[in-house]
């Protein structure tokens, strides 16, 4: 067949077709299964000035197969190339320049691009034990399937990139797909009876889980769910924590101190200590000196409304008050006379396609948009740091990043991670060990 690429020639003219770019969605084993466990069986490749796709076999039983050296050097081509979901796209070629248009969908309109998919429940069912489904399926089948997934995206090729997207496309895809691949250490009999996963075979390989992050939020804030499991939300029983366990030595995390106070002040320009955050500011909500444990409770509550609006009334004459409100009320007015703010560290805009918005709740989409960010770039150094070394990032949970730590790393490392993370002492970090998540 025609769109079946499985010559020198077929291939050669297809890299030949590269002048307005084109769309790629590769074909993995499985559907279902994560991408880190999942092989290439073929890539559907459409070039933007043709009227149908072309799918090149890599490991399909059906065709003459070529090789993914030959296929990365076709996409290398391309000066634009698209692609439904770009994280997923690097565990099968290496493609630094793709266009993730998931991610432009999300950033533009604030929403979830909807993928349609071609109904392949009859083979699903049929190899239901195989995770080489894919390879059953004929090739003509899957390249409808391709098709499909080009006919979701197409309307969204030219959007015009928003701000900030960059960041996001290369620099967050990048973090987590590194993390990703990390995966985290679990008991495997505990791990299932609790957290039930749709089937353990999806992301568990010999005592390890693997996670997903997922960036199509209104905030880029990521979620981090696969398999039935939400690894962004582990209760906090010690049941289930006790599922996990590290594949180095120990599990240590590094929790944040007052993070979102601390990032809202150094937008305010307001000074706050290597000491607690909470603290600080509860020895002026009750003018004295030594806190109870009680009062530092109050004046977490406290904060945490103040950050996102509530600013109480027999506190609103505090300096750091006053600042808030006014970077609240600056920013809303821009936003109602502008029509948009942007995150100021990755130039994240929001626009007034956001729905229902009021102060508050702008407010808190900024505050995790910045939580964001510079997670984003701690922890871009945080791997960088980590790349020669047996320790390794684990989980990412927001103001808290666990790392799975190995004693021949020594003590330093340790150190030096609090380094990286605290930014000159900006952001001060707390870190405890654990043989488990009970931290």
């Amino acid at each position: 067949m025609f769109y079946i690429v499985e010559t020198e020639d077929q291939i050669q003219h297809l890299q030949n077709l590269h002048h307005k770019g084109c769309f790629v969605h590769v074909v993995s084993t499985h559907d279902e299964y994560h991408p880190i466990l999942s092989d290439t069986v073929a890539v559907y490749i459409r070039p933007l000035d043709h009227k149908e796709g072309y799918i090149i076999p890599i490991s399909h039983p059906e065709g003459i197969n070529t090789t993914k050296d030959k296929v990365s050097r076709i996409l290398s081509s391309y000066s634009n190339v698209y692609v439904a979901d770009k994280k997923e796209l690097l565990y099968h070629f290496n493609i630094q320049h793709a266009i993730d248009v998931s991610l432009l969908y999300s950033m533009t309109y604030y929403d979830r691009l909807d993928i349609k998919s071609l109904n392949l429940f009859w083979f699903y069912n049929k190899y239901k034990n195989s995770k080489d489904v894919n390879r059953y399926i004929p090739l003509s089948k899957l390249h409808e399937c391709c098709e499909i997934v080009f006919e979701s995206c197409e309307p969204y090729l030219n959007i015009k990139k928003p701000e900030g997207f960059d960041f996001y496309n290369t620099t967050a895809t990048n973090v987590f797909y590194l993390i990703e691949q990390n995966g985290l250490g679990i008991y495997y009999k505990e791990f299932n009876e609790l957290f039930k996963p749709k089937n353990p075979l999806y992301n568990i390989d010999n005592n390890v889980t693997y996670t997903s992050y997922n960036l199509y939020n209104p905030t880029s804030r990521p979620t981090n769910a696969f398999n039935s499991v939400n690894f962004a939300a582990i209760p906090k029983e010690d049941s289930y924590r006790r599922s996990f366990r590290p594949t180095n030595d120990y599990f240590v995390e590094f929790d944040f101190d007052g993070y979102h106070l601390r990032l809202l002040s150094e937008q305010i320009d307001y000074d706050l200590t290597e000491e607690s955050a909470h603290k600080q500011l509860a020895r002026l909500y009750f003018d004295k000196e030594d806190i109870t444990e009680d009062e530092y409770s109050q004046a977490k509550q406290i904060n945490f409304h103040a950050i996102y609006g509530k600013i109480p009334e027999e506190h609103k004459n505090l300096k750091i008050f006053e600042l808030i409100q006014e970077y609240i009320d600056n920013m809303w007015e821009m936003f109602t006379k502008e029509g948009v703010v942007w995150n100021p560290q990755s130039g994240k805009p929001f626009t007034k396609k956001l729905k229902d918005m009021h102060p508050a709740k702008l407010m808190n989409y900024m505050m995790q948009s910045l939580e964001t960010s510079r997670n984003i770039l701690i922890l871009k150094e945080l791997l960088r740091y980590l790349k020669d070394k047996q320790s390794k990032v684990a989980l990412y949970i927001y103001d808290a990043i666990i790392i799975d730590f190995s004693k021949e790393d020594g003590k330093q490392t340790l150190q030096e991670i609090k380094d990286i993370l605290e930014e000159s002492k900006k952001y001060p970090v707390k870190f405890k060990f654990s043989e488990n998540l009970v931290l």
